[in-house]
């Protein structure tokens, strides 16, 4: 075994607040497929700042590799990002592509709450999505936190990839089916990757969920806490546990989910088209 850790050939490209994270621990928990432990996410195609560094640098990221036939790695932006398909292409272009697309209000909705968990929203959700189109105009951190409905543009995102990688190395997952189908989730992953089924690691047969909804008891708190999160990871941590709860998500205003609803419409109808996947039960409230 050469001492220089490999690239990956897997890729988990998103989406975020789809079950991206229940993804990769399900992916890793096979014998034959290695994802380093830390960090979790790895944002370098995303990240014009670590881009910069060069591949030796992501290489480096692999160390802990032991053989697996399978090498991988995960962000949930990967496939919203528009500048990361060619530079990963560029890269990796015998990997194979693993995305879990989920109802695109519901997402959005899950989103918002994720940045007022984190302190970087401050506004209503319905002003937050009027304010979407301008605030996409600062740059990276902005379109990572505040991208509600365009993240859930699938159609136009997945083209991206398919157009480079061929629609053979790109498998596309809906998170119904890892939350109601999950023994056709692990033979879509298994006949995918060619490996056997059995060894993926389930809880009673069921994909475990990660990344379970916790709310600030005062959003204050986690916004001034947050500039000091980014330089000291661990005070974040402690906050955290004090400021955080395990709670329900607000329900959304009716009116709002109805609109989101009727601009998705049109984006359901060209995933279908472009995939073949069944998202009809998107289109029920």
């Amino acid at each position: 075994m050469s001492a220089r850790p490999p690239l990956p050939n897997l890729v988990v490209a998103g989406v975020q607040r789809a079950g991206t994270t229940s993804l990769h621990y399900l992916l890793a928990s096979h014998p034959e497929v290695f994802f380093p432990e830390r960090p979790q996410e790895i944002h370098f195609f995303d990240d014009d700042r670590a881009y910069a560094r060069g591949l030796d640098a992501y290489r480096r990221l692999f160390r802990g590799w032991r053989g697996e036939r399978w090498v991988g790695q995960t962000s949930p932006l990967y496939l919203f990002e528009p500048a990361v398909p060619e530079r990963l292409h560029g890269a990796l272009p015998e990997a194979k592509i693993v995305v879990v697309l989920r109802e695109p209000v519901s997402r959005a909705y899950s989103h918002y709450w994720l940045e007022v968990r984190y302190g970087w929203e401050r506004e209503s959700f319905e002003r937050a999505l009027e304010l979407e189109a301008e605030r996409l105009e600062g740059g990276f951190d902005a379109r990572r936190h505040f991208s509600y409905t365009a993240r859930g543009r699938y159609a136009e995102q997945l083209e991206r990839y398919f157009a480079l990688f061929g629609r053979e190395r790109v498998l596309v997952l809906l998170q119904d089916e890892m939350k109601n189908a999950p023994e056709r989730v692990l033979e879509r992953l298994g006949g995918f990757l060619d490996l056997d089924p059995a060894g993926f690691e389930t809880q009673g047969g069921r994909v475990k969920h990660r990344n379970a909804a916790l709310l600030p008891r005062w959003p204050a708190l986690q916004r001034w806490a947050r500039p000091i999160r980014e330089r000291l990871p661990r005070f974040g941590y402690v906050v955290d546990g004090l400021n955080l709860e395990r709670r329900s998500y607000p329900p959304m205003a009716s009116g709002t989910r109805a609109a989101l609803a009727e601009r998705f419409a049109p984006e359901i109808d060209a995933l279908e088209a472009l995939t073949g996947v069944d998202a009809s039960a998107w289109r029920t409230p």
